[in-house]
């Protein structure tokens, strides 16, 4: 995120001689935006001051609530640096990533409009998904998690839904790899099967490729062992209604009994590059057998994507779905 324009100089602060912390700001920028007449602490982080408000950054961190208590100094000693008559704090955080944060806390619109596309959503919520982690403010962090959560869901019914939506976008490789990074360093464990799903499905070179900000080596391993094991599944997923059907319980059609051995529609799975076995089978009609066997079909197909969905994190060298929830 570029720092806007809003920013400008600081002026007409009075420095406390002495004020090592304060001489080092004089040249500072005061951010606009959040530089409040009625703030009552003042904040530095890198080059940008911003004068908030205590009460509602304490609010909302026990973290920040700690961290603004200010000591009363020894006697005969300097009190505590103040500009505009607020105390001064400094945090070695990103600036940008304050400013995000900020917006999170102050602005209640400002989760009305996401971006459309991931690597601009990840850039919109990173700050604020690592600041709030960082100092523990719950409700902007489970904000920030739902965000993601849509996009790497954790249970089958949060999949469904997402590859239902008609506003569903393609990812780029370099995003879900930013994504996994950004949930390593959230403590988002549950975001990373679905994640490592999406990288196993990319193209060999890419994976293989070495690219700025992707994933360890280690990761892409496990990604690549992890693409054949689904691709196992997908095998044994489509075995049970295209390459061994077998007629539903209640069929009454003879022709069904005899649709036996492969059927063309495996050499349509089979030809794909990248493996998908959680990818919903549409071409139901194409078995040409009755509307028993189809639903029969339909429901082995069903419950195999759901079991393929519970060993995702095993098929990627990860705990359970449960011990990854956990950590949520």
């Amino acid at each position: 995120m570029s720092l806007p324009s809003e920013s400008r100089p600081v002026s007409g602060i009075p420095s406390i001689p002495g004020s090592r912390l304060v001489r080092k700001h004089l040249d500072a920028t005061r951010y606009e935006d959040f530089w409040f007449h009625d703030g009552s602490i003042v904040i530095l982080v890198g080059s940008l001051m911003f004068r908030v408000h205590q009460t509602v950054l304490s609010a909302h961190s026990e973290v920040f609530a700690g961290l603004f208590i200010v000591p009363q100094p020894p006697s005969g000693t300097k009190g505590q640096e103040m500009i505009e008559g607020c105390h001064v704090v400094q945090l070695h955080d990103s600036a940008d990533d304050f400013v995000d944060m900020l917006k999170g806390i102050y602005n209640p619109s400002h989760f009305d409009t996401l971006p459309e596309e991931l690597g601009d959503i990840l850039t919109w919520i990173s700050g604020m998904l690592r600041l709030s982690t960082k100092y523990m403010i719950v409700s902007l962090r489970q904000r920030c998690v739902s965000i993601l959560k849509a996009r790497f869901p954790g249970t089958f019914a949060d999949y469904t839904a997402m590859i239902s939506s008609p506003h569903r976008k393609h990812y780029k490789s370099g995003d879900v790899m930013t994504a996994i990074l950004l949930a390593q360093e959230c403590n988002l464990r549950e975001l990373l099967p679905y994640a490592y799903y999406c990288v196993a499905r990319m193209g060999l070179a890419r994976i293989v490729g070495d690219s700025p900000a992707d994933i360890s080596w280690r990761e892409k391993a496990v990604c690549l062992v992890g693409r054949e094991r689904l691709r196992w599944a997908e095998m044994s997923l489509s075995h049970s209604f295209l390459f061994a059907f077998r007629a539903a319980p209640n069929c009454v059609t003879p022709q069904c009994a005899l649709a036996h051995g492969p059927h063309k529609e495996w050499r349509v799975l089979e030809a794909a590059r990248a493996p998908n076995p959680l990818k919903v089978y549409t071409r139901w009609q194409a078995l040409n057998v009755c509307v028993e066997c189809i639903a029969y079909a339909q429901a082995q197909h069903q419950a195999g994507r759901e079991e393929v969905w519970q060993h995702l994190p095993v098929i990627f060298e990860l705990p359970g779905w449960d011990e990854l929830r956990e950590t949520a």
